[in-house]
């Protein structure tokens, strides 16, 4: 049904795209066909097995033959080559193709693109080299759809990744709600000037190169316990109750689907060591980045669970991501409990907690926020809090967005699927599981709104249409 909606949303798979140039950029052009271009995937590194950063296959427009590895980095602010730079550095502007590695076929077609030559790092063990980085330069100019596992091969047991680029999305929150997307809303962050010239304008002079802001930082609960609806219900009664329930740590997260595991400071693990039932294997090991020059010493690990979080409460009072996934959950076994009394045909007991319901009306509940949850193990690279690498992160998203706690790899996103739509407003994730995947791998929890009385109805959490519950009692606190 969720596949189906969402082709709905962007029409027929083969229309042609033609991506306009922007007034900064008007030898920029691309031919894009909108099928699903494979993918390969680097080694995840570290001595784990398992999939890692999403790589494309790409060539010269007259080198098809001649095809390299083309890294898809959702993290690196401009596409680059890889390559000797010039004394000072500066772009070029250059053409290349996406090819299909499994047809013989041309996905798309980029032209007049401003990149970088730099020295690019092999991936995972080291043995796994790249010719170049498709970077936000380029995504941020569509709705790129990412499907990091979906089941393919002839017994449908493998796991391939594609991804798939459209002109817009279209779809608004509430269609992609009743259709069970969970949908995350973010700000582009970073970019501004750095040290590398940029094009020459039309005298041939050349100033700083100026990146736009391409970032996208996640809210994260890591290490939740674990959930499901049919569990008994806890009493909730005040805000601070809500904070005292909730379980797993926060943090703000980089997406970079050109980094394999979840990379995170040795501060983020250390707080979340203490949320693990068990204590968890370590092995030492290196973390190898693209475009890092040297090798980073990392611990890797695993976690058993973590959630991305969309943030519906408002700034001004953000409880954070783990409590706001914990009021989900609960109003979730409401919502469970109300459309199986219904099937049951008896009256149905069910209410939600005090601490979910609106301070302004106390009889109805608050809006549930969006969430992906992703079931391991996770792997992750623990690396130092004054890592360079991660210092610089954090100092391209500062002062607008939080502190960062690490950095959201391929890797970690499991058998997810992701709509980066970077075209709408606001810029917006769209995830959702593939349809044959458990509960118990991924899950994918779109926004539950309240309603207004009990004449209304909605869909919730992959439910039936149901009512309002009632709210519990305050004696029963």
């Amino acid at each position: 049904m969720r596949a189906a909606a969402m082709l709905a949303v962007h029409g027929a798979a083969a229309v042609l795209l033609a991506a306009a140039a922007g007034c900064d950029d008007n030898t920029y052009s691309a031919q894009i066909d909108s099928f699903p271009i494979a993918l390969t995937r680097a080694p995840l590194g570290g001595g784990m097995g398992g999939q890692g950063a999403l790589v494309a296959t790409a060539a010269a427009p007259d080198a098809h033959d001649r095809s390299f590895a083309m890294l898809v980095g959702t993290g690196t602010p401009l596409t680059l080559l890889a390559g000797t730079p010039s004394t000072p550095p500066a772009t070029e502007k250059v053409g290349f193709d996406l090819l299909d590695p499994l047809a013989p076929a041309v996905r798309a077609r980029f032209n007049g693109v401003s990149i970088l030559r730099l020295p690019l790092q092999p991936l995972g063990d080291g043995s796994f080299p790249l010719g170049g980085i498709l970077g936000g330069d380029i995504l941020r100019r569509y709705s790129v759809d990412i499907r990091f596992g979906a089941a393919c091969g002839m017994d449908l047991q493998e796991r391939c990744s594609t991804i798939t680029f459209w002109g817009h999305h279209g779809a608004d929150l509430g269609y992609l709600q009743d259709s069970g997307y969970a949908v995350l809303r973010f700000s582009l962050a970073g970019g501004g000037e750095v040290t590398a010239e940029g094009d020459p304008d039309v005298f041939g002079q050349r100033g700083p190169l100026v990146l736009a802001p391409t970032r996208i930082v996640l809210r994260s609960c890591a290490a939740p316990a674990d959930f499901s609806p049919d569990m008994p219900r806890e009493t909730c009664c005040k805000e601070p109750d809500a904070a005292r329930l909730a379980t797993g740590i926060d943090l703000a997260l980089l997406l970079d689907t050109g980094v394999g595991p979840l990379v995170l400071s040795r501060a983020a693990w250390a707080r979340i060591k203490t949320r693990l039932l068990t204590e968890p294997v370590e092995s030492s090991g290196v973390l190898q980045i693209a475009t890092w020059p040297v090798d980073i010493e990392a611990i890797w690990s695993t976690i058993p669970r973590f959630a991305l979080v969309d943030l519906e409460i408002g700034a001004a009072t953000d409880p954070g991501p783990c409590v706001e996934l914990g009021r989900a959950r609960r109003i979730e076994q409401v919502s469970a409990q109300l459309v199986k009394d219904a099937k049951a045909g008896v009256a149905s007991t069910a209410c939600t907690q005090p601490c979910d319901n609106d301070p302004r009306e106390p009889e109805k509940a608050q809006n549930s926020a969006a969430y992906l949850e992703l079931t391991g193990p996770i792997p992750v690279a623990v690396i130092a809090d004054n890592e360079a690498y991660l210092q610089g992160l954090r100092f391209d998203v500062r002062p607008e967005g939080p502190e960062l706690d690490g950095v959201i790899g391929a890797g970690a996103l499991g058998r997810s699927r992701v709509e980066i739509d970077y075209v709408s407003g606001p810029t917006r994730a769209v995830f959702s599981c593939e349809p044959d995947v458990l509960r118990s791998e991924c899950w994918a929890a779109a926004r539950c709104p309240r309603l207004p009385d009990a004449s209304f109805q909605h869909l919730c959490f992959g439910l039936g249409y149901h009512g309002l519950a009632a709210s519990c009692a305050p004696s029963g606190c």
